[in-house]
């Protein structure tokens, strides 16, 4: 659905917005910086082995927040399955800075308590079996202490209160009694907030009621997909509320937005260069994966963007913060990430869809431009995986040259090796998949996808670009001969000691006498020699036109290889059918290998010389085209063009 007309509006829209924001290097670089900053306490969390004996269901969250005070109080029911026998113990990630008030089991009061590091404990009046469900209800109230980073928040604008959350991935015990892990997703949750008027309520799923009671204002979320207790979030203050649909191929999707009053103009500006975007990532990958609630953004007053299912928090309406935070969406909340070592699956694809409103929308000198800032920031530093080496490091894990670029990188280059048309269905496949689709998955999940599509076999592909360091630097030397057979030699110096080398297919421009044409060299072995046939004379040659590679590059022009005399080796006849005649017109001169070589470089044709000095080539297997017939001798080679008709 991307048009003429989409493309017109956005070089508006980012001309308005260049003018008066960011460019795409300085966004880029203060979004990867704030959420590692939101990021930083996490390394203090510890996995709570307690709580893995219980699945949640349910979770009923019935809260009264006035921005102007930093307080929250309320209840949460949760429906949950004992996962083993003899269950009797409820154990929740719960802050000790929260005051519990009483928990309700079925009408009784049960025993229990808060013990540090963050835990609820509660006993329960009856002992479970593994698959039994039950519900319980905690009433609790408190200023949450805060995680560092703002897991419930206090914060003005134009002088007018607010709060919001942000709880990604461990900051939910700080204010409601949760548990937090990348493992259990809750099937569904129901969102009850009570506050002044004329605050409103910003949340998950869709905003089903608003009930007025006296001066305070009761708005009910629902939600019915499965989500991680970090994705929950509510943002309160006195919000103007901007909806508008997105158009599909059947039922529009609806996108509500909650503005600061005076930001309202300003984000129904840069509001215009959604719609095209949710399009493209819908008909690139899947449908928006919870097009039966809506998307939304509510404005927060953190620096950067928080992708909360459904409703994503923004720091601000910048093009490229919404493409980014939409993208993850499908790459990280849908799917998320199964470990901080596979962070990419969520950074990486976001940032790469981001490129991808910029390929589709921007026109390709800025899709150029965004893929060449990518590459000199990989390549500005000899080592570094996408692979995360170093769980217990925030700065690492949230690396922006390495998670993030090199992570986008690594997509487009797949993208390059694959082709289009299986790239894109992999992808399709690997978010439908029963065992990631709303749930979770690591990197061998997305491999096996893409391998299974595409009938390749990508063990080295990842070897050099996931798990390795670095990235190739590759020297081109090129000539062509009187034939005007092209001859290719391509060498490379991996950046770093992990990767001995790296095996791709590489492209190279080559132009001359008003011609151009981007030649295609499967490049599996270092000094690797390529004849092609050309039909013009070259006068230039440009290393990966389109920018399809991680990698730095020279070019060299050199002699042509031709080291027998002229008119000693012949071809007959010329153009030919089905067999040619090959001789070498000096008898001290003998035939130890023949090789034909098609438009792209690849030999296609070997057959051993014999010593001979003249022999016959059957050629009528091959396609009509023209050919490069490279002849080894004792003591020189000759490179002909052949033409088969």
């Amino acid at each position: 659905m991307f048009t003429h007309k989409n493309t017109l509006l956005f070089a508006l829209i980012l001309s308005v917005f260049s003018a008066f924001g960011q460019t795409d290097k300085e966004y880029f670089q203060d979004m990867v910086d704030a959420e590692r900053e939101a990021h930083a306490s996490l390394m203090n969390y510890r996995f709570n082995e307690l709580t893995t004996d219980y699945d949640i269901k349910y979770h009923r969250f019935d809260w009264e927040v006035d921005p102007a005070v930093y307080y929250i109080k309320g209840s949460v029911e949760t429906i949950f399955e004992a996962k083993e026998n003899n269950f009797a113990t409820l154990h929740f990630d719960l802050s000790t800075g929260m005051q519990v008030d009483s928990v309700i089991y079925y009408g009784q009061s049960l025993t229990f308590s808060q013990t540090n590091p963050d835990l609820l404990v509660i006993n329960l009046s009856e002992t479970l079996n593994a698959g039994d469900q039950r519900t319980i209800k905690v009433y609790y109230q408190g200023q949450p202490s805060g995680s560092g980073f703002g897991s419930f928040a206090q914060g003005t604008h134009a002088n007018y209160p607010m709060i919001w959350t942000l709880s990604e991935p461990y900051g939910a015990k700080d204010w409601w009694p949760a548990k937090q892990d990348l493992n259990d997703k809750i099937d569904s949750i129901d969102v009850y907030v009570k506050t002044p008027m004329p605050n409103r309520v910003a949340s998950n799923g869709l905003l089903v009621d608003s009930v007025q009671t006296g001066n305070s204002m009761i708005y009910h979320w629902k939600h019915r997909y499965p989500i991680p207790a970090y994705l929950i979030a509510i943002a309160v203050t006195n919000y103007s509320v901007y909806d508008f649909y997105v158009e599909t191929d059947d039922e529009p999707i609806l996108v509500s937005n909650y503005t600061y009053p005076e930001d309202l103009e300003w984000a129904q500006l840069m509001l215009e260069w959604f719609p095209p975007i949710m399009q493209l990532y819908n008909e690139k990958f899947i449908k928006y994966p919870f097009a039966d609630e809506k998307y939304g953004h509510a404005k927060f007053g953190w620096g950067g963007g928080m992708e909360h299912t459904t409703m994503t928090f923004m720091g601000g309406w910048s093009p490229y913060l919404q493409a980014h935070e939409l993208a993850h969406q499908w790459f990280g909340d849908m799917v998320t990430c199964g470990s901080w070592e596979d962070i990419w699956l969520n950074e990486g694809f976001a940032t790469y869809l981001e490129g991808m409103t910029q390929e589709h929308g921007l026109g390709e000198n800025t899709w150029m431009n965004w893929k060449q800032q990518r590459i000199d920031q990989v390549t500005a530093q000899p080592g570094g995986s996408v692979r995360v080496d170093d769980t217990t490091s925030v700065n690492r894990i949230f690396d922006g040259r390495l998670s993030y670029s090199k992570g986008a990188l690594l997509l487009h280059m797949l993208r390059w090796k694959l082709g289009d048309e299986d790239f894109f269905q992999a992808l399709r496949n690997y978010l439908t998949d029963p065992g990631n689709a709303y749930g979770y998955a690591k990197t061998p999940e997305l491999i096996a996808h893409m391998e299974a599509q595409s009938g390749q076999d990508l063990t080295e592909f990842f070897a050099d670009w996931y798990y390795g360091q670095g990235y190739p630097d590759y020297q081109i030397d090129w000539s062509q001969n009187s034939e005007n057979v092209l001859k290719v030699e391509i060498y490379q110096t991996p950046s770093h000691e992990s990767v001995e080398f790296f095996e791709m297919p590489v492209p190279i421009q080559f132009s001359g006498q008003g011609n151009t044409v981007t030649l295609t060299f499967d490049n599996m072995i270092n000094g690797q020699s390529f004849y092609v046939p050309m039909d013009f004379e070259i006068e230039s040659a440009q290393f990966d036109p389109e920018r399809w590679l991680c990698a730095t590059s020279s070019m060299t022009v050199g002699t042509p290889e031709i080291l027998l005399r002229e008119n000693t080796l012949s071809l007959f006849p010329n153009p030919a059918k089905n067999e040619v005649e090959i001789e070498i017109k000096n008898n001290a001169l003998q035939m130890q290998l023949i090789q034909v070589f098609d438009h792209s470089g690849k030999m296609v044709l070997s057959k051993d010389g014999g010593n001979l000095v003249k022999t016959d080539l059957d050629i009528s297997n091959l396609p009509a085209g023209n050919y490069a017939v490279k002849v080894t001798t004792k003591k020189g080679i000759g490179v002909l063009r052949l033409t088969r008709i």
